[in-house]
């Protein structure tokens, strides 16, 4: 069965459009009838049928699609496998990763670690924590880095690293008089509290502070992207991992407020895994190096 035929079949069932789909696939009008007419031939059955200036599947062309996806997605994989191969390529790392995670660390351990492995190619999933175990389970991703521990049947969860946390607030701060320290009673009268942009410390934090401050205000901001933004706007204030912090502290768009009398908890990140292979073993001791 001729491949081309089915790549023409699977983008008109898309647009049910001849014309457009000799638009996509850069082939004239005409190619695509001649393309539709012969798989219909060889397979013996009609594919499609006109409406109007359109066309629509026939029961049997739905039946079929089906199986042509499979067939065309076989093919793009071998196709793509073969050029990687072409390439170099020899091996693959797939990553899970927290967003948190991939804007911070992430980038300068690969850069270490692809130094000494050029062959190796890497796929990185940026995922919210509380999917990472899960992916590696289901053997989607070799590797899970996540802000959240994980009790999975058959995964080793290690917590590699900890670091502290900040209170950040509006650099420019909506308080009058301004004094140069501000407290932290002062910012929980002023703005409203920005939670729940990690998987793990929340809830002790809020009971630690309910249980100091009369009065605490909040709102959940499940992004650690958005909370700063929000914090750079005046909406509120937050409790983030100091490695997301530096550059927005460096820049003054938002300032560290001293915590008083309140504890602050650490922000781990862990490892998962399900099984070892020479490649996921080097890539855990390149980090493990750098931490």
């Amino acid at each position: 069965m001729n491949i081309t035929w089915l790549r023409t079949f699977v983008t008109a069932a898309e647009f049910e459009n001849f014309y457009k789909t000799s638009e996509v696939l850069f082939l004239s009008q005409p190619t695509v009838t001649v393309h539709i007419r012969n798989l219909e031939k060889e397979l013996g059955i009609p594919l499609f049928m006109k409406k109007g200036r359109n066309v629509r599947l026939t029961s049997y062309g739905r039946e079929f699609l089906k199986h042509a996806h499979t067939i065309m997605t076989n093919v793009d994989e071998g196709l793509d496998h073969i050029e990687k191969l072409r390439q170099g390529y020899n091996k693959t790392l797939t990553i899970a990763v927290s967003p948190l995670i991939a804007s911070t660390y992430l980038p300068f351990w690969m850069k270490q670690f692809l130094k000494t492995n050029k062959h190796v190619e890497i796929d990185v999933y940026v995922l919210e924590s509380n999917l990472i175990a899960e992916e590696v389970d289901k053997g989607k991703a070799d590797i899970g880095l996540s802000r959240q521990d994980s009790r999975t049947p058959g995964l080793v969860c290690e917590k590699i690293y900890e670091e502290p946390v900040k209170i950040v607030a509006p650099y420019d701060l909506d308080i009058t008089p301004t004094a140069v320290e501000v407290t932290l009673e002062e910012i929980i009268n002023t703005y409203v509290l920005l939670t729940h942009n990690h998987p793990e410390y929340w809830e002790s934090v809020l009971l630690e502070l309910k249980n100091t401050y009369r009065q605490v205000r909040t709102m959940k901001v499940s992004q650690v992207s958005i909370t700063k933004r929000f914090i750079e706007e005046g909406i509120g204030f937050s409790i983030l991992p100091h490695s997301t912090l530096k550059r927005e502290l460096a820049e003054q768009r938002i300032r560290e407020v001293t915590p008083s009398i309140i504890t602050l908890p650490l922000a781990a990140t862990y490892l998962i895994q399900k099984f070892d292979t020479d490649i996921t073993v080097q890539f855990v001791q390149t980090i493990k190096q750098l931490i």
